[in-house]
């Protein structure tokens, strides 16, 4: 990493353009924002609010079966009669959409829902941007990577107090700040590992939880974590219809971690 005015400079610039694209994405016509509806299904065909047909659906499918009249669209085209849509868990399919609300069919902890993403939700219309903290350079911490033999699969809690969800873990991360010493678990994989973390600011002036990318990893497990990018779950804005994964006990910074996203309603 480089050093000086110059570098802090572009380092600054850097973070303020990642931030606007991470505004654009959530504010994006059928981006986490616009999400008005979770529905459950179950395998007994029924009507959901707000999306024509019947619904129904397994651990590994979601169903509905769509009349001609209903004028619902799957790949811009139009579609009838029985659809069958095969998921794995934590995958999700936005390929139908009626009258320009996507139906998002999906499996979560083992259960098939649906959920409605309309362009019009007032938490999309009425947004005005995420507050943050202030970047700040001594929130790029170096840290180390250690990689597990195995990757550890462990049931998470949810946003949602009755789900809970399988989630990978693939090694651990060490950093010192402050003469504390902090170990968290790492989860995703090459290209999008990330750590789901709690700290003092939680229910005060952050979220109630965050996350944040791990660095690119060297071949001795050197890394860093840039806390200026940690990040809100969907359950901050959405709380209703979100299912994002808590963290794990072990993944508590004992310090207030006062950079990156604040809560949606901070000042």
């Amino acid at each position: 990493m480089g050093s000086g005015p110059d570098w802090t400079r572009w380092e600054r610039s850097e973070w303020k353009r990642w931030h606007l694209m991470r505004e654009r994405g959530l504010a994006a016509p059928h981006g986490w924002l616009s999400i008005t509806a979770l529905h459950w299904l179950d395998e007994e065909p029924r009507p959901i609010e707000g999306f024509p047909g019947l619904w129904s659906g397994d651990e590994v499918e979601v169903r509905v079966e769509l009349a001609d009249e209903d004028a619902v669209l799957r790949y811009d085209a139009p579609v009838s009669g029985s659809v069958d849509i095969p998921l794995e868990e934590d995958e999700s399919d936005d390929s139908l959409v009626h009258d320009g609300i996507v139906a998002e069919a999906g499996v979560r902890g083992g259960r098939p829902m649906v959920r409605l993403r309309d362009p019009q939700a007032p938490t999309r219309t009425d947004f005005t941007g995420v507050p943050t903290y202030d970047w700040d350079p001594g929130w790029i911490v170096p840290a180390h990577f250690d990689r597990f033999p195995t990757d550890l699969v462990r049931e998470v809690e949810t946003a949602q107090p009755d789900v809970r969800q399988p989630m990978t873990f693939w090694g651990e991360v060490w950093f010192t700040r402050d003469g504390q010493d902090v170990q968290l678990l790492v989860s995703g994989g090459h290209g999008d590992a990330y750590v789901v973390f709690h700290d003092p600011t939680n229910g005060v002036d952050t979220a109630d939880w965050r996350f944040v990318a791990l660095g690119e990893v060297d071949p001795e497990g050197g890394t860093s974590m840039d806390f200026n990018r940690a990040l809100n779950f969907p359950a901050a804005f959405v709380p209703s219809y979100a299912i994002c994964p808590r963290p794990v006990a072990e993944n508590v910074i004992p310090f207030p971690v006062t950079a990156g996203e604040r809560r949606p309603d901070a000042d």
